[in-house]
C-alpha cells in the first residue's frame, strides 16, 4: 500500500522526467540572430530569388542542415505568395574546430539513516558518508555543416524540368520528421 507522500513523489518524479524529455527533443529549426550564428536566415538577392542558408550546431547532423534549409526555401515561398521555387545554386560545408579538453572535481557528503526494529523496539543508526567524483572530456573535434540554397521563386503550375520543388509538400514532408 502506498503513502500519500510515496505517491506525490513518484508523480513528481515523472514529472521531472517527462520535462527533461521534453527539453532534450526540442526541435532545432530556428532563426538565427544573426548570419553567421545557428539557425536559418534568407536573404533577397532579386525579384523572386533569395539565398537561404542554415547554419548547425555541433548536435545537428548534414541532414538536418540540408532538410532545414529547403524548409526555410519552401516557408519563403509561401510567405512570398508562390507555389514551388526551383533550386538553382547549393553549397554545402563542413568545418572542424578541436575544443579544448574539459575536467570537472567534486566532493559529497551524504547521511545514511537507517531503522532497525523487532517486537519490542526500534533503534535508528546515523552514517556519514562522503566521495569525490571526477569527469574528463577527453578532445574532440566539433563539427558544424552548413547550407546553402539560391532560389528561384514561382506561381502556378510548376515546371517539369530542373530541381523544383513544391513547396506545400516540402513543409509537410520535412515537418513531419521532425
Amino acid at each position: 500500500m502506498f503513502n500519500s507522500l510515496t505517491v506525490i513523489t513518484r508523480i513528481a518524479v515523472i514529472a521531472v522526467f517527462a520535462s527533461l524529455g521534453a527539453c532534450a527533443s526540442s526541435p532545432s529549426y530556428v532563426a538565427a540572430d544573426g548570419a553567421n550564428d545557428y539557425g536559418h536566415h534568407s536573404r533577397k538577392i532579386a525579384e523572386n530569388r533569395y539565398r537561404v542558408n542554415f547554419n548547425g550546431n555541433r548536435n545537428t547532423s548534414y541532414e538536418e542542415t540540408r532538410d532545414y534549409a529547403l524548409l526555410r526555401a519552401a516557408e519563403l515561398t509561401l510567405a512570398e505568395g508562390n507555389d514551388w521555387f526551383q533550386v538553382v545554386d547549393r553549397e554545402s560545408q563542413t568545418t572542424e574546430t578541436n575544443r579544448e579538453p574539459e575536467s570537472r572535481f567534486g566532493y559529497q557528503r551524504a547521511y545514511y539513516v537507517s531503522e532497525n526494529c523487532n517486537l519490542v523496539s526500534c533503534s535508528r543508526s546515523v552514517r556519514p558518508a562522503a566521495w569525490t567524483t571526477m569527469d574528463i572530456d577527453a578532445r574532440r573535434p566539433d563539427t558544424k555543416h552548413t547550407h546553402s540554397l539560391e532560389i528561384v521563386m514561382g506561381q502556378g503550375e510548376m515546371p517539369d524540368d530542373g530541381h523544383f520543388y513544391d513547396a506545400r509538400e516540402v513543409v509537410r514532408a520535412i515537418y513531419q520528421t521532425m
